[in-house]
């Protein structure tokens, strides 16, 4: 048996560390160094301010924090409960053996997963259209010429737009992870509980879901934190908007699109650089702090279910 000391393996793994320290701590300490001082674009010397970034977004004139935050978590949780029932509905047909050509629909299953996100958003846009979008097009085919559903213009259609889209391209992995999920749960515990007298819906509630659970909570976790920093979809569709009201972002202005358009859109004759690095740290700390307690409480799950 090779015995190697820690301080040779220590040797071995420092050029990750300071690959990792350079690449990812620094911008961090950086961004973290850059919210406690008043740095515009045109503010070279700039000096440390405090806390004044952080309490400029808990301030009540400048609400934009709660209610960005509010929309994106409104936006993740309803994507994830989209992603979970057609995921799990999706998962579940492909499993059944009396579905004809299952070799074919687990591979298209997999297109809208496997298309680049820009194409798709951009198919959607064509297609959400008010005048010569497909959608509203066979709308008008059956309910006449005078139908019309604003799908990017008004806030709540346009809300249920970028939803329709984000659940198009993420529910395949869902599907996927609940597959391979459902592949692994014997068929013996089903017998069983049939031979028990238990119908299809008490075998799938008492034996199947609780063995799907540890594969879902990991790829909700995931798909959590990846629907909070969504910003391509969106920004491809909406851009954020429609916007409602003069002093407030616009009906999808999610976190990621929102700091994108306060850089590029509104103040980009003079850019708060130190702003938008608080408003980055606060969104930094709130993921950090859900993600930690989310693993604490699937943890905590397991161990009781053992």
């Amino acid at each position: 048996m090779i015995r190697v000391k820690r301080s040779q393996i220590f040797l071995y793994l420092l050029p990750m560390l300071l690959t990792i320290a350079v690449i990812n701590l620094s911008p961090i300490a950086y961004t973290l160094y850059l919210s406690f001082t008043n740095n515009t674009l045109f503010n070279n010397e700039y000096n440390f301010a405090g806390m004044n970034n952080y309490s400029y977004w808990f301030n009540a004139a400048n609400s934009d924090l709660t209610y960005v935050i509010g929309i994106t978590l409104l936006y993740v949780v309803i994507c994830i409960a989209f992603f979970l029932l057609v995921g799990l509905a999706t998962a579940l047909a492909l499993n059944n053996e009396k579905v004809k050509g299952l070799p074919f629909w687990r591979v298209a299953l997999l297109v809208p997963w496997a298309t680049p996100y820009a194409i798709t958003s951009l198919i959607w846009k064509f297609l959400f259209n008010y005048d010569f979008g497909p959608l509203n097009q066979i709308g008008r085919v059956f309910m006449g010429s005078q139908f019309g559903i604003p799908w990017l213009t008004d806030p709540i259609w346009a809300f249920i737009a970028v939803v329709i889209v984000n659940v198009w391209l993420s529910y395949p992995f869902f599907t996927v992870v609940i597959l391979g999920a459902l592949q692994s749960v014997p068929r013996e515990l089903g017998e069983a509980a049939n031979v028990d007298g238990a119908n299809a819906w008490q075998r799938f509630r008492s034996v199947t879901l609780p063995l799907l659970i540890p594969a879902i909570t990991p790829a909700t976790i995931l798909s959590s934190i990846t629907t909070f920093q969504m910003f391509g979809v969106v920004y491809l569709i909406t851009q954020g908007g429609p916007i409602t009201s003069a002093d407030k972002p616009g009906a999808t202005s999610f976190v990621m699109v929102y700091i994108y358009n306060k850089v590029l859109g509104e103040n980009a004759g003079n850019i708060h650089y130190a702003q938008i690095a608080a408003f980055a740290v606060l969104i930094f700390i709130i993921l950090g702090s859900v993600t930690f307690l989310t693993r604490t409480l699937g943890s905590s799950s397991k161990e009781a279910m053992a």
